[in-house]
């Protein structure tokens, strides 16, 4: 009898246990579940500006001396998930994006499928988008964490260009999770964000994508660093809803005005 009731006991332990574990993952299921939906590209786009443009996500003192500018690597998916015409209205996005930067913005870029390839160093923003347009599509694998290991070569060895005190950031745009080293890809991620201090936006492109988790854990947030678009076109209609430099009415009508102590303390630029 002592048996069969310390038995019992144990069964409902062990199955206690088991639920408790089912239950943990149905949260957390559930949590990267919701960055499933793909929000209108009006949203995502003022969201973008405020976050990327803006440089809203880094808020400084206006007396602190420290550097006013941005170094951004765009790394961008070119595997074989990724069609021609898809990669191709991709990277046309990426180069509006640069046109809308100013000048003092250093651009390099990235394409990774079954490798990483560095395919301009930092460089101007006016000269960064006449670059773009010898980009290619290779196809192949998704080797994001090879990408990431080379963008923290890119910002600390002299040769690509990346300039003392400058801001960090890295906007990378991909459809699916990697599959090369995968338990590889969120530690490169970290590396480059608590310990080299790089922001990392993600855009995940989509209707529905298994790999959602790991493209939230590779970004900085959940909010001003996490982006959902449902294919490339989408893609490049946000980033063409993101007003030109000067057009200052359009700005105050769309996304509207910040306060003028707001902008001294909204960031180290007014805009990207």
């Amino acid at each position: 009898m002592v048996l069969l009731t310390a038995f019992a006991i144990l069964v409902f332990v062990t199955c206690g246990f088991n639920l408790s574990l089912a239950n943990e993952d149905i949260g957390e299921e559930n949590y990267y579940e919701r960055f499933q939906k793909i929000p209108p590209a009006i949203e995502t786009a003022k969201k973008l500006y405020n976050n990327f443009f803006g440089g809203g996500t880094r808020r400084i003192h206006k007396r602190q001396i420290l550097g006013t500018f941005f170094d951004v690597i765009l790394v961008f998916d070119s595997s074989s998930s990724v069609s021609s015409g898809e990669f191709a209205k991709g990277v046309g996005g990426l180069q509006n994006l640069v046109e809308k930067s100013r000048n003092d913005t250093n651009y390099a870029a990235i394409t990774y499928a079954t490798r990483a390839k560095n395919e301009f160093d930092f460089t101007p923003s006016f000269d960064a988008a006449v670059k773009f347009r010898a980009i290619k599509r290779s196809g192949g694998k998704t080797n994001t964490q090879a990408a990431l290991k080379l963008c923290q070569r890119m910002f600390i060895e002299e040769q690509y260009g990346s300039r003392l005190g400058s801001y960090r950031r890295i906007l990378l745009v991909t459809d699916g999770q990697s599959n090369i080293n995968r338990a590889e890809t969120i530690p490169s991620a970290d590396q480059l964000k608590l310990v080299m201090g790089v922001e990392v936006f993600v855009f995940a492109v989509g209707e529905y994508l298994e790999g959602i988790k790991e493209m939230v854990q590779m970004a900085s947030s959940t909010d001003a660093h996490m982006y959902r678009v449902l294919n490339m076109r989408g893609l490049y209609e946000v980033i063409k809803l993101i007003p030109d430099v000067g057009h200052k009415t359009w700005i105050e009508e769309t996304f509207g005005e910040s306060s003028e102590e707001e902008e001294e303390e909204a960031g180290p630029l007014g805009k990207l």
